[in-house]
């Protein structure tokens, strides 16, 4: 496959504890097929073997250029991914996890599908993804596909994201999906423009990231592939109510937004539903729906169309 242009990438990679998968996530990393590329780890204080197993790697190649970050002290996920970004000397940056693998024609494809939106669309304003198939934690084989948004046409762009991440269940006409920063792809000016992820979100910085960005008028594309395999982990900051703790949070942050789409009782409420049904709490989770359609006015409406549409 022809490259579309020959900007140099940055492909970042943030590693913590992640001795046991760490030499594969730079396999793939080192395996992309685009040629100008930088590879830059960013370790997040690891307490197992993960510093020497990359510094190992680092030694056996000398052909691509890798930079190593070994900070003393953890800061997160999301501060990980800004000293990538601040690190970064390409016109792209693409974040790979320590425990995901990537096809090794990634970067070739995100960079084709940027460059088609772009030429198309007239912007640069692109957060570029990709499907991933996901393999639960014990398990060997993917056990579904996460599909992303805007895989295919027609793309979201601007406020509607906002509300499809906060409360919304997609605005009719737009091909909604999941986001991931596992497999995000965009311009290094893009990133900078919103100074990066907010490192008080430990959980939740990706959909911070992408609500600002629709906010700031964004655009949100996907590649129709899954050039991501996303291996599941548990984590103690995944356990429990934490991811709720974080999304509650982070309707607080756009508290002013919500309010101003008249959705900010029900938004938190539509946090608690979706928190249940990933618990397999069907009951609950319909139930708090109910709730949030009662008290919120655009969540009534939308639900309303849904069902004079057919939704369900």
């Amino acid at each position: 496959m022809a490259e579309p242009f020959s900007d140099l990438i940055t492909i970042g990679v943030t590693c913590y504890n992640a001795e046991g998968t760490i030499e594969a996530a730079l396999e793939s990393a080192a395996g992309q097929r685009w040629l100008n590329k930088e590879i830059v780890v960013v370790d997040d204080c690891s307490t197992d073997g993960s510093i020497p197993l990359i510094r190992a790697f680092m030694a056996g190649r000398p052909d691509i250029v890798i930079r190593l970050i070994d900070k003393k002290t953890n800061a997160g996920y999301p501060a990980a991914l800004n000293t990538i970004l601040a690190e970064a000397r390409g016109a792209f940056v693409a974040f790979f996890d320590d425990d995901d693998l990537s096809d090794p024609d990634r970067l070739e494809q995100q960079a084709a599908r940027t460059e088609q939106y772009e030429k198309a669309h007239g912007t640069n304003a692109i957060l570029c993804y990709t499907n991933r198939a996901v393999i639960r934690e014990g398990e060997t084989a993917p056990s579904h596909i996460a599909r992303a948004i805007g895989r295919t046409p027609p793309e979201p762009s601007g406020a509607a994201v906002a509300d499809y991440i906060l409360w919304s269940r997609g605005a009719p006409g737009f091909t909604w999906g999941m986001f991931g920063s596992c497999t995000l792809m965009a311009r290094a000016s893009v990133l900078r423009a919103l100074n990066g992820f907010d490192e008080d979100f430990r959980r939740c910085a990706e959909w911070d990231f992408a609500i600002r960005h629709a906010l700031a008028g964004g655009h949100f594309v996907a590649v129709d592939r899954p050039l991501v395999t996303q291996r599941k982990t548990a984590g103690s900051d995944k356990g429990g109510a934490v991811s709720l703790n974080f999304a509650l949070k982070l309707r607080q942050k756009h508290k002013n937004w919500l309010c101003r789409r008249h959705a900010y009782p029900g938004a938190c409420l539509v946090a608690r539903s979706r928190y249940y049904g990933a618990q397999d709490r069907a009951w609950a989770s319909r139930l708090t729906y109910l709730c949030a359609t009662m008290l919120c006015p655009s969540i009534l409406r939308e639900r309303l169309a849904a069902l004079r549409g057919g939704g369900n």
